[in-house]
């Protein structure tokens, strides 16, 4: 057995353990148990002592992932564990982390190394990031619930367009048109998993009812998805909103109507797959600028 080495990119957080350089000490390493198996993620030292260097809109290598007596059979069952895990800072973040290559041994020279997309970005994270402590809480608390739903919850997905939502000089327009498309998902994904049955196009309602139209609306489906999860919701001018944008492809209200809209509509989202994923700490709004905590 030997120890597996990974690159990570785009990760901007702290540590939650202190690691001593000669006269300075720094708090740059994360320890997680996922699946069993630990994991400890150590921060590059800028990242820590000078986060103003960060280039922000770069890929840029930021940490090293290190799972210690890892058996060769092994090395893929510890990197999909690793891919989980930057999904999960990815969310928390919002910042594009991911798996740039790996050594294995550590130390060898051997390993693989491959081609990734995503940007560096410090914007309203989710969770504190410069706070290890809830970090740790967060990837502890969401791994298993994540790994049970990654695939049918579609969650790779709504996590990669939440992050690209929040890239620099993103028009609005465009950061709700991807909003929407992630409410789309979760609905859909949510009503398979209900075992809602999808005919010609529209989810429909079971038993057929009498009067009224048999098929569940856009807002139908959100309330019952969200009421699922034990959020009350307003989604009237969430709906309405979305309708304009689909139809007309821009909405004629005023830009900081639509930016309240999109606060709130992020915030649905953010709270959404917290409780989803079984989060039972603390998290930042994202209409506060992540100034506001909140704790599930």
């Amino acid at each position: 057995m030997a120890d597996l080495r990974a690159q990570l990119i785009n990760y901007l957080g702290c540590g939650h353990e202190i690691t001593r350089y000669g006269n300075k000490v720094i708090r740059d390493t994360l320890n997680f148990e996922c699946d069993s198996v630990r994991v400890k993620i150590v921060q590059r030292e800028d990242v820590i002592t000078n986060p103003h260097s960060i280039p922000f809109g770069q890929l840029i290598v930021t940490s090293s992932a290190i799972i210690s007596n890892v058996r060769k059979e092994d090395v893929t069952s510890m990197l999909d564990i690793l891919d989980r895990i930057c999904w999960l800072l990815s969310f928390a973040g919002l910042s594009m982390v991911g798996r740039v290559g790996y050594e294995y041994p550590d130390g060898s020279g051997l390993g693989s190394s491959h081609a990734a997309i995503g940007e560096a970005n410090f914007f309203r994270p989710t969770i504190d990031i410069a706070d290890g402590k809830d970090v740790v809480g967060f990837i502890n608390d969401c791994y298993e619930k994540y790994k049970l739903l990654e695939s049918c919850r579609n969650l790779r997905v709504v996590i990669h367009y939440l992050v690209e939502a929040e890239r620099r000089r993103q028009p609005l327009e465009l950061k709700l048109i991807i909003a929407f498309t992630i409410l789309e998902s979760l609905k859909d994904t949510f009503a398979r998993t209900e075992g809602i049955p999808y005919v010609n196009g529209f989810f429909r309602k079971v038993p057929k009812p009498t009067k009224g139209r048999d098929s569940f609306s856009f807002g139908e489906l959100l309330s019952m998805m969200f009421t699922r999860s034990g959020m009350k919701t307003e989604l009237k001018q969430v709906t309405a909103l979305r309708n304009e944008i689909i139809h007309s492809g821009i909405s004629r209200k005023s830009y900081s109507w639509k930016s309240e809209m999109y606060d709130y509509i992020h915030d649905l989202i953010r709270e959404y797959l917290l409780r989803l994923l079984g989060y039972r700490g603390n998290y930042l709004t994202y209409s506060s600028g992540s100034n506001e905590r909140r704790r599930l």
